[in-house]
């Protein structure tokens, strides 16, 4: 039996156990572990949820940076059919209690202290009677240390385990991850083993030169840390290195001291790399492969990264569907990786429809709609959302808007909630950010809708000059005349020296416009 015949995580784990076992599978600090010793770990922790009490279908969390201990309980919960999720330690105390009052987990893991912040009392600060908390430090109130979680793990036989194991079906719920509520309520996208294995397993078919090796530095919480990274990994027989924090003179040591041959990136990634003072392209020698998503890519960026002689591509993905859902093809010219999103993995199909449902023509905007086993089995607690999110037909309604082109490739214009109405005119703010980042002295645009007496609303762009370049606002809105319709061009700009950013590194529309709520504008 070939990766490619493995219906659930825990087989796709056991099947590179067996047939590679002294294969080295995750890394962290001086701890180097191969596949069989992988196994050995997860069995002995999921004998341990068994003796607590974890049913089929129980909730586990863990509060975590990355590293083992996310690695740990993520594969040994979903071996014994609990579903995972993950919690970031970024969080403040209403986030928290939001989402532990969704899933209510049967037990939650937290490492604390971490960060000088006292996470076992935080998070038991939610009130869940029930729960048993289990810290990777030092317990507080009623949490208990992890070490007296293990311990009980004696208590359950080889027998017992693989007995449970076998009851694991394919479409049993995996993971929790939760959406980032950019427009209302977190909704918790349901990723059942049948997509979470079928898309690594299509991905790693397309990420040529593997087995790989990765780091994982991204929060626990998010589709990139779980699959972009994690699970397409293993699917490929590859390697995961862990660090706890997001650190660019870490990434770059790593990558070097490891021999990466896999980057997962994001523009605001690739620039930050350009502007640290330790950044040598000699260090990144060993990457076969550097993918990049989250945000358009702009040309001149791209070209700064061809030299290392690794293969290059954009992606594009959501937690709704396990992640990376298409990439442009490897050699993909300069255009098709700035300006498209590429075509859809192995399995998986999109179209594009307008608001009446039908199919738009070549070059029209419409919501991208993606159908395939990638796709989550629903929302969480959400029955509503669940039903709403989908096509009689079976498609995912993305909510983004896009374009098909003549190529094949599917060009991405923007969310369908971020477009706004300036006048009796649709506003795509990625197409005038593209205007404005062809500028030659702009690195980066972000362009968000504001309201406006006489149009309803009007873009409002943040513009990030490239190092040691100065913009002069009336020569941008002069330049962008030649490049847009007068109605796109956005009303008033603001030049940054930076942009906020999520913990996956892509910018923070949503502080953006509280920046602008805060000095009323």
């Amino acid at each position: 039996m070939g990766v490619e015949k493995t219906a659930t995580i825990g087989d796709m784990l056991s099947y590179f156990s067996n047939t590679c076992p002294d294969a080295k599978a995750a890394v962290q600090g001086d701890i180097r572990l191969s596949y069989s010793q992988l196994k050995a770990e997860v069995d002995t922790v999921s004998k341990a949820l068994i003796a607590a009490g974890v049913e089929v279908g129980d909730r586990v969390g863990v509060m975590a940076p990355s590293g083992l201990e996310f690695y740990f309980t993520y594969l040994a919960t979903v071996s014994i059919g609990g579903i995972w999720f993950g919690l970031n330690p970024r969080y403040q105390e209403p986030e928290y209690k939001y989402l532990l009052h969704d899933t209510r987990p049967k037990i939650l893991f937290t490492v604390s202290p971490f960060e000088d912040r006292d996470y076992s009392t935080v998070l038991q600060n939610a009130g869940l009677e029930k729960t048993q908390y289990f810290v990777y430090g030092t317990p507080t109130k009623s949490a208990k240390s992890y070490e007296s979680f293990i311990e009980k793990a004696a208590s359950i036989s080889d027998t017992q385990l693989l007995a449970r194991q076998n009851q694991i079906q394919a479409e049993d719920i995996a993971a929790i991850v939760y959406t980032s509520g950019s427009t209302g309520e977190p909704k918790g996208a349901m990723l059942s083993h049948r997509a979470i294995v079928k898309s690594a397993i299509a991905n790693a078919k397309w990420m040529e030169g593997g087995p790989h090796k990765a780091l994982c530095c991204l929060p626990i919480n998010h589709v990139a840390s779980l699959n972009n990274l994690c699970m397409n990994v293993m699917a490929g027989g590859g390697c995961m290195i862990f660090h706890d924090q997001f650190d660019l003179s870490a990434i770059m040591t790593i990558t070097k001291s490891e021999q990466l041959t896999y980057m997962l990136t994001s523009p605001t990634f690739l620039m930050m790399l350009l502007a640290y003072d330790g950044f040598n392209l000699e260090d990144l020698q060993s990457l076969r492969l550097i993918i990049f998503g989250g945000a358009v890519t702009p040309e001149d960026l791209i070209k700064q990264y061809q030299p290392i002689g690794a293969k290059l591509a954009t992606i594009y993905g959501l937690s709704e569907t396990c992640g990376i859902i298409s990439h442009s093809a490897l050699g993909a010219n300069l255009d098709i990786m700035a300006n498209t999103i590429g075509t859809p993995i192995e399995g998986a199909e999109w179209r594009i429809c307008g608001t009446d449902g039908k199919i738009v023509g070549l070059g029209e905007v419409g919501e991208l709609q993606i159908k395939g086993p990638h796709i989550l089995s629903g929302y969480f607690n959400k029955p509503e959302a669940s039903t709403e999110a989908m096509t009689a037909d079976g498609f995912f309604k993305t909510g983004d808007l896009c374009t098909l082109r003549g190529d094949g490739n599917v060009e991405f214009s923007g969310r369908l909630k971020e477009m706004f109405k300036s006048g009796a005119y649709n506003v795509y703010p990625l197409e005038v950010e593209r205007a404005i980042e062809n500028h030659e002295q702009v690195a980066m645009a972000v362009v968000i809708g504001i309201p406006d007496d006489l149009y309803q609303e009007v873009g409002f762009a943040f513009v990030k000059p490239k190092p040691g370049q100065s913009i002069s606002v009336p020569d941008l809105k002069a330049f962008l005349r030649t490049q847009i319709a007068n109605y796109k061009i956005p009303k008033r700009f603001r030049l940054v020296d930076d942009f906020p950013t999520l913990p996956n590194t892509k910018v923070d529309k949503i502080a953006l416009k509280k920046m602008l709520e805060e000095n009323n504008e």
